[in-house]
C-alpha cells in the first residue's frame, strides 16, 4: 500500500475512534464545551521521503504585537512536539510526520496534542475560538 493511502487508512480509524470529523479541509476535533480545532494537511517530499505537514491556526499575526509574537517564541521553546509558526499571516501549530512510520498511536498523539494546545493558545492569546 502506497504511503498517502497507508496514512488514510490509518487516519480514518483514528478520527472513528476519537469521534473526530474527517472533513475535506483536514480534521475536526471538538470538545463538549462547544470549543474546536481543525486540523489541516499538508503532504510533500523531502530528499525523496513522503511526509504530512499537520498544522491548525491559532489566530491572525498582523494583531499580535511584538511581545507577543515574542512571547509565542518563548512558548515554542517550550512545547512537548511540533512548533509555532507563521504561515499565511496566521500564527500556526505544526508538527510533521514521515508517512512510513505514521501509524494510529503517532497520529492520535499529533493531532490531540496541536488541537489541544493550539486551542488553549487561541483561547489565552486571541481570546477566540475561531480556528
Amino acid at each position: 500500500m502506497a504511503s498517502q493511502e497507508h496514512f488514510a487508512h490509518n487516519l480514518k480509524r483514528v478520527c472513528s475512534d476519537h469521534a473526530w470529523e474527517l472533513l475535506p479541509s483536514g480534521i475536526q476535533v471538538s470538545w463538549p464545551n462547544g470549543r474546536r480545532q481543525l486540523i489541516e494537511l499538508k503532504f510533500f517530499e523531502f530528499k525523496r521521503e513522503e511526509l504530512v505537514r499537520l498544522f491548525t491556526t491559532i489566530g491572525d499575526v498582523e494583531s499580535m504585537s511584538a511581545v507577543r509574537l515574542t512571547v509565542a517564541l518563548r512558548i515554542n521553546a517550550e512545547l512537548a512536539h511540533g512548533c509555532l509558526a507563521v504561515h499565511d499571516d496566521h500564527l500556526v501549530m505544526t508538527d510533521t510526520l514521515m508517512l512510513r512510520d505514521a501509524d494510529p498511536a503517532e497520529i492520535e498523539a499529533s493531532i490531540a496534542y496541536l488541537a489541544e494546545t493550539a486551542d488553549y493558545y487561541e483561547k489565552t492569546l486571541f481570546e477566540t475560538d475561531q480556528y
